[in-house]
């Protein structure tokens, strides 16, 4: 056997030949890596002691001890505790009841624990998705939720990240043991049949149909085992989807943010792994969704440097003439690319990826307006949802060419709907039914099939103001 020592303390044995990210993941220091082991995204980088370097444990092969520093934020925070909470904790109240709303992003996972009577968010938890370890978008998940096996194991890591974050909960709010009543799920189509236990096949090719249009519910024993709720009898309700790659995330989340509450026409943006977007007034809508994930979602080395982050940093690069309008960085950054502090740097392949990912928003937003048939000046309201969303600046948006500059004035962000359409699931009664009628009126267009598309998309390459 071979040792592998972390920051100096712990001790993991492996076999020969054992791969560095995978010996470390199975002893719970999983990475927020989001490359699929490809060794791109440099998320799992450890310090090898030995050698004074960094070394990409995921392209590592273990063949003797070896010594490594781990530092804290390339983690992604979920390795774990147990429930130990006193006697005295559990005690009963017939008054008590307690929901949990669940958003399961391909990246983020977001819960929130609702006291139903008050109607009152009491703790909430976040944390990387675990399942990034196996690829960072969906068509990653995908491919490897098609087998039983496959399916299982991504199963096995989401509900392991959810029964930590209902712990987390618990623990600081405890008189809410043995009191959960009810769970909502929203996520995309693809979180939720993992959730749902429904091998992804007719997800990977056309016609691309689902499973789980309709709302399901999953045996509680089968969801989540925990000793907090031996006593507790829950309904774990996954929300409908709207089409294969349009799920409950952006129906619910379109719904919380009431964009057909009148005639007027009205878009939600969410923008996280997987770019989704709805336009649609009172009385019919279309919906559709682009590529941008790992650009949009992914990271540096060092956590704290996200994809809103890098969108300022393009934004800047250009005004300051050391980028072009076609993502080439001009002499002498063309090759070695850019530092720009952090020990992190903007080079040729950082740009285009965000080239690819902000073109394909902006032409999926285009031809849902000539979908419809109208112009920009019609829409009333653009809402920007998501993590990428949440933090991006809405004026280099504009510059860059992500969203059209006839968005300006117009755009509010808004947050997780997602997350805040599984709240209003549990404290409103009829908001599901809500969000049922909603998606009947609301129809797909996949882009893949319009001979227009792709003509539009690299129309809309270039880093300017449309």
């Amino acid at each position: 056997m071979i040792n592998v020592t972390v920051n100096g303390t712990e001790q993991i044995k492996c076999n020969k030949g054992d791969n560095l990210y995978q010996v470390l993941t199975a002893a719970g220091h999983v990475f927020a890596g989001n490359c699929g082991m490809k060794g791109r995204c440099n998320r799992c980088l450890v310090w090898n002691q030995d050698t004074g370097s960094f070394v990409k444990s995921c392209q590592y092969i273990v063949d003797r001890d070896i010594s490594i520093r781990l530092e804290e934020e390339q983690l992604t925070g979920i390795t774990g505790h147990k429930m130990n909470l006193p006697t005295e904790q559990r005690k009963k109240s017939v008054t008590s009841a307690y929901g949990i709303a669940i958003d399961i992003g391909t990246t983020t996972i977001g819960m929130e624990l609702v006291d139903l009577n008050e109607k009152a968010v009491k703790c909430s938890f976040s944390t990387l998705n675990s399942q990034i370890a196996t690829g960072a978008d969906v068509v990653a998940r995908i491919q490897a939720a098609d087998t039983k096996e496959g399916l299982e194991h991504l199963r096995s890591l989401l509900f392991s990240d959810i029964q930590k974050g209902v712990d987390h909960m618990l623990i600081n709010t405890p008189k809410a043991v043995d009191h959960i009543r009810r769970y909502v799920l929203a996520g995309n189509a693809t979180m939720l049949s993992i959730a749902e236990g429904l091998t992804t096949e007719n997800l990977f090719g056309y016609p691309f149909t689902l499973k789980n249009s309709d709302i399901r519910v999953i045996e509680q024993n089968d969801f989540i085992a925990s000793p907090s709720f031996e006593n507790a009898a829950s309904d774990v309700i996954c929300l409908p989807n709207i089409a294969a790659f349009s799920g409950a995330d952006i129906a619910a989340g379109a719904v919380a943010a009431e964009i057909d509450r009148d005639f007027s026409y009205r878009m939600l943006i969410d923008l996280g792994t997987n770019g989704e977007i709805i336009l649609c007034n009172k009385e019919y809508g279309v919906a559709t969704s682009a590529a941008c994930g790992s650009a949009f979602e992914g990271c540096f080395r060092t956590a704290n440097i996200f994809g809103s982050n890098i969108f300022d940093m393009l934004a800047l690069l250009l005004k300051r003439g050391q980028m072009d309008a076609d993502g080439v960085l001009a002499e002498p950054y063309f090759e070695s690319g850019i530092s720009m502090g952090n020990n992190m740097k903007i080079d040729m392949e950082t740009i285009r990826a965000f080239q690819l990912g902000k073109s394909a928003i902006l032409s999926g937003i285009l031809m849902l307006v000539r979908e419809i048939g109208i112009e920009f000046s019609d829409i009333a309201e653009v809402c920007i949802a998501g993590g990428f969303g949440f933090h991006l600046n809405l004026t280099n948006a504009v510059t860059l060419g992500l969203f059209p500059q006839s968005f300006q004035g117009k755009m509010k962000v808004l947050g997780n709907t997602s997350l805040e359409g599984a709240y209003l699931s549990l404290i409103e009664p009829g908001f599901i039914d809500t969000i049922n009628r909603f998606k009947e009126k609301i129809r797909y267009v996949d882009l893949s099939n319009r001979s227009d598309f792709n003509t539009i998309y690299i129309e809309h390459l270039p880093f300017r103001t449309y």
